[in-house]
């Protein structure tokens, strides 16, 4: 019988050669949405892809935080029915566990992308492979932003 499949993330390293120096690791993704637009962005032209992923998580945390102060609100409420109150706790805890467990999800993520940029260093050619251990598997792409005089980074997909 074959192992239980394991589900392989990814891990997206955007890096930047500046001044036909050695590429510099700008940053690490793991998120496949934040993926999914930092190749969007680079298909575009677009002249700064991460912007788009730092206003998007902006604005994420922005609804995020005026949703918790609505639950917040909500169980400030001194006639408030108890199975009200019961969900929004659980909302609360379970945000608290979404929090420690995305701290854990980057920790991890940096630990990989500097692994995987070394790799990278070794044979810059290479801009897709996959990291593998007995139990987990880790699909590492590599985007390339190249630094532009004219309009900040101009980036171009170094993935296939």
């Amino acid at each position: 019988m074959d192992p239980t499949p394991t589900k392989v993330g990814t891990v997206a390293l955007v890096v930047r050669y500046i001044d036909d120096s050695s590429p510099v690791l700008i940053t690490a993704l793991s998120d496949d949405g934040e993926i999914a637009v930092l190749e969007e962005a680079l298909a575009a032209g677009e002249g700064d892809p991460l912007a788009i992923i730092h206003s998007l998580r902006k604005q994420q945390k922005e609804e995020d935080e005026k949703f918790g102060d609505y639950v917040e609100e909500l169980l400030s409420r001194p006639f408030l029915k108890p199975e009200i109150q019961d969900h929004g706790v659980q909302w609360l805890k379970s945000k608290i566990r979404i929090e420690a467990f995305h701290r854990s999800e980057i920790e991890a993520t940096q630990v990989i992308a500097h692994y995987a940029f070394e790799l990278f260093q070794q044979t810059p050619d290479q801009k897709e492979f996959y990291l593998a251990g007995p139990s987990a598997e880790v699909r590492v792409k590599i985007y390339v932003l190249h630094a532009s005089e004219e309009n900040g980074a101009v980036g171009k997909q170094g993935a296939a």
